[in-house]
């Protein structure tokens, strides 16, 4: 997931939680921290899934893991 936040963007692990503050509102300067982090980004039908390093690909289910989390 991607998040504004006082004009800085964030960046939200769709599968674990975890974050990545960018600490700029440039989206091109977010996207290149993005994947200096190794972060992947994967568009699923109109929405972007977002994974950190230590979960990799986000998937179809990934939405539902962090879903199934928080019950």
């Amino acid at each position: 997931m991607l998040d504004r936040q006082r004009g800085k963007i964030i960046f939200e692990c769709d599968v674990c939680g975890d974050t990545l503050d960018t600490e700029t509102g440039d989206f091109n300067e977010a996207r290149a921290l993005l994947e200096r982090e190794e972060w992947k980004a994967r568009k699923m039908g109109s929405d972007w899934l977002h994974s950190c390093s230590k979960c990799g690909v986000p998937s179809e289910r990934a939405p539902l893991a962090k879903a199934s989390r928080l019950l």
